[in-house]
């Protein structure tokens, strides 16, 4: 059975509120399934956010630096996650299109509460932990696109595409 909390539920009546604000964090061995048992390098880790449409790199502040993991994309931007909030790839008017069993740790370990007030148990910590030993990869990968993405206007075109988005959903 997989750890977390079955919350299809409580989400289906919020509609998502969380997943409308940004695709939930990957743990590592979320990132090792999704590989298929290849080795974890930046080449291989780089084809998989290109290839599955379905990872970006994200990062947080902690102690003074950035730290970086992985989360699902959100509609309409890149494998890049410079954009904090925006709308979860799985989710569809019908919830989250991964079975329980696929989704990523941060999907399991949210607990929806019937207030609205969800509990996100894979902690910033946790996090922290777990994705320390990826930091190197992440990093090169992201400083390898980031500037690339930004000198190219690629954020600015993946910000008007989500506006459009979200204009075509409120009609």
């Amino acid at each position: 059975m997989v750890e977390g909390f079955l919350s299809d539920r409580i989400c289906e009546q919020c509609q998502g509120r969380c997943c409308k604000t940004m695709g939930c964090s990957l743990a590592p061995q979320d990132m090792l399934d999704a590989l298929k048992g290849n080795a974890v390098t930046s080449e291989s880790l780089e084809r998989l956010l290109q290839q599955s449409g379905r990872y970006a790199i994200d990062s947080f502040q902690t102690g003074g630096r950035a730290f970086y993991y992985l989360r699902m994309r959100h509609k309409c931007f890149t494998f890049i996650g410079v954009d904090a909030m925006g709308e979860c790839i799985a989710l569809t008017k019908q919830g989250c299109s991964l079975a329980f069993e696929d989704r990523p740790k941060g999907g399991r370990m949210l607990e929806g509460r019937e207030n609205g007030g969800c509990i996100q148990h894979y902690t910033q910590e946790m996090m922290i932990a777990e994705w320390e030993p990826y930091q190197n990869i992440l990093k090169a990968i992201w400083d390898r696109w980031h500037d690339k993405f930004e000198k190219g206007g690629i954020f600015d075109q993946c910000e008007e595409e989500y506006m459009q988005y979200q204009m075509k959903k409120r009609r």
